[in-house]
């Protein structure tokens, strides 16, 4: 079920490149159960391949060395994926679904693991390879700039990944199209083509999106919907701002036109 089944179909949108500050998930956490077990699953996945445990990292008190780790590539990578991957299965027990979803950059992984392709385990042994494989890396938003040999060495742990066809539409962010059997490659991860955010969103309102919705630590992509929807059609607001208009339930969602 959409959020809001009047107001056409809804994107959940996957995004990169905004670093997770210090306290980020404590507020959900606090908030809702679902999400603090979720958490606490997804981080003690990703914890065997990190110098310290995630919950820490993400707990850690604002201006202290610990918070300053999600700054480095090796923890915001981590720190996001599970900070959506949490937030997708809470709004999955509220009865909430995505008629599509899109990952962006390295948002692609999250988004790859709600629409089926990647199981939780297998989402997070990627995220955490290509963790350890940035080391003490700072925070270099694109993924042009990491290094070909660590975009080599990822490409071989997701050549060890068992990725099914995507169970919801997914779209990439590189073709601007939905995907399906090339989830199998595991250059599609990699690739580091130009991002067509402007053509991929063009692509979704034209397929009857109009309910736009951010899973991660901030509304990067929500952001941009104005410039890339030039006919100023955008309903967008981030999740991550007002869940208890969420949990209120699918008819609570903003009207689109």
């Amino acid at each position: 079920m959409s959020l809001d089944g009047r107001t056409g179909r809804t994107a959940f949108l996957f995004s990169a490149g905004a670093a997770s500050r210090p306290g980020t998930a404590r507020e959900l956490r606090d908030m809702f159960p679902v999400f603090a077990d979720a958490l606490d699953e997804i981080c003690a996945r990703l914890d065997p391949y990190l110098e310290l445990p995630l919950e820490c990292v993400l707990s850690a008190a604002d201006g202290t060395r610990t918070a300053a780790l999600l700054d480095r590539e090796s923890f915001a990578g981590p720190a996001v994926f599970a900070i959506q991957a949490a937030q997708y299965r809470l709004l999955h027990s509220w009865g909430v679904r995505p008629d599509v979803v899109f990952g962006h950059a390295s948002g692609r992984m999250a988004a790859a693991y709600a629409a089926g392709v990647f199981s939780l385990a297998e989402a997070c042994h990627a995220v955490g390879a290509l963790s350890r494989l940035l080391g003490g890396l700072p925070v270099q938003g694109p993924r042009a700039a990491r290094p070909d040999g660590v975009l080599a060495a990822y490409g071989r742990t997701l050549a060890t990944l068992h990725p099914r066809v995507p169970r919801l539409p997914l779209v990439c962010d590189v073709t601007a199209r939905p995907v399906g059997a090339e989830t199998a490659d595991p250059e599609f991860w990699v690739r580091r083509a130009p991002l067509r955010l402007a053509d991929t969103v063009g692509l979704l309102r034209r397929d009857g999106v109009r309910t736009w919705l951010e899973l991660g630590p901030a509304d990067q992509l929500t952001r941009l919907l104005t410039d890339c929807l030039t006919d100023g059609t955008a309903a967008a607001f981030a999740l991550c701002r007002d869940w208890a208009l969420l949990r209120s339930g699918p008819s609570a969602g903003p009207q689109g036109s």
